[in-house]
């Protein structure tokens, strides 16, 4: 059994790196065809897509009346995706960024940040609090993506090889899901044989594998030098988290709030966006050192939620 879980990881891990690729080389293409830029194909597609997962998670979770873990999963989806997915990107390689645009995006993300913790403070949230987190995701979207581009397929590409590019584009999102999910439950299954408790695998393999197609994608994209590309996947699907799926959840299913529950996750929110935002604007860039904080940064929440919810 544990021989076949074995073979479903290396096999999963090789689709989930050609997917990749294919993904990251479908973007460049689409985005010469079209004029997108480079960071607003990271929030536009690529953001959007590999945030799909979580949505359906929370959409869930609020339909079957448990608001709770919908913002539990918002709150920890978003500082992953900063401290883990970017934090292990940057300690490989330096990530050089367009100063303007993408500083415009890191400061807005770092606003949107302080309102999930005003909101979920009120204690009591609903339908209005949720209806201002989603006009929020509008308008980010649309300051993210205005001036940026003039869509339309240039001249000297033919339909053909724009539907071309969009097919592999779709195709590969789907098994970066796919081959992720596959990572995660055949290694869940050997640590499982190997006799390492849940709490461990909940909080290391589960959490991991959440973030692991942003984590592939976003890889890849740096390794290429496509670095726009990568932050604005992660400036996306941050935001994406912070304002649609929350915002989804509160007006879905109005709930009380015990804000003890969530104080250290609105925390760690905010201090992972204000130390990106000073990388962004003291280092025009983020590198090996400021990986090395995030990561730790990641590590530190980690233990904060074992020592004050008792997690083992």
């Amino acid at each position: 059994m544990v021989l076949a879980d074995i073979v479903i990881f290396i096999a999963a891990m090789a689709v989930l790196l050609f997917s990749s690729k294919k993904v990251i080389d479908a973007c460049i293409k689409i985005s010469e065809y079209s004029g997108i830029s480079h960071l607003a194909i990271g929030f536009i597609v690529i953001a959007m897509a590999v945030s799909l997962p979580d949505f359906m998670v929370s959409l869930i979770a609020t339909l079957n009346n448990k608001p709770a873990l919908a913002i539990g999963d918002a709150l920890g989806s978003s500082i992953a995706n900063i401290c883990l997915v970017l934090g292990i990107v940057t300690m490989i390689r330096h990530v050089s960024v367009e100063r303007k645009h993408t500083l415009e995006s890191a400061e807005l993300l770092l606003l949107i940040s302080l309102v999930p913790a005003i909101i979920l403070s009120k204690g009591i949230v609903g339908a209005f609090e949720g209806a201002i987190l989603l006009v929020i995701f509008v308008l980010y979207a649309f300051l993210t993506v205005k001036e940026r581009f003039d869509l339309h397929i240039k001249d000297g590409v033919s339909k053909k090889e724009w539907y071309h590019s969009s097919g592999i584009l779709f195709a590969g999102l789907l098994l970066v899901i796919a081959s992720s999910h596959y990572v995660v439950l055949s290694a869940s299954n050997i640590a499982h044989f190997l006799g390492i408790p849940e709490a461990v695998i909940g909080l290391t393999l589960v959490s991991f594998g959440t973030t692991l197609p942003e984590l592939a994608i976003d890889f890849t994209a740096i390794r290429l030098g496509h670095y726009a590309l990568a932050i604005g996947d992660i400036l996306g699907s941050t935001v994406v988290n912070l304002t649609l799926i929350l915002g989804m959840t509160l007006t879905l299913s109005p709930t009380m709030v015990d804000l003890s529950v969530y104080t250290i996750p609105l925390a760690f929110v905010i201090i992972a966006n204000s130390f990106l935002f000073y990388s962004l604007v003291k280092h025009e860039g983020v590198g090996y050192k400021q990986g090395v904080v995030f990561i730790m940064l990641y590590i530190i929440f980690i233990m904060a939620m074992v020592v004050t919810r008792g997690m083992f």
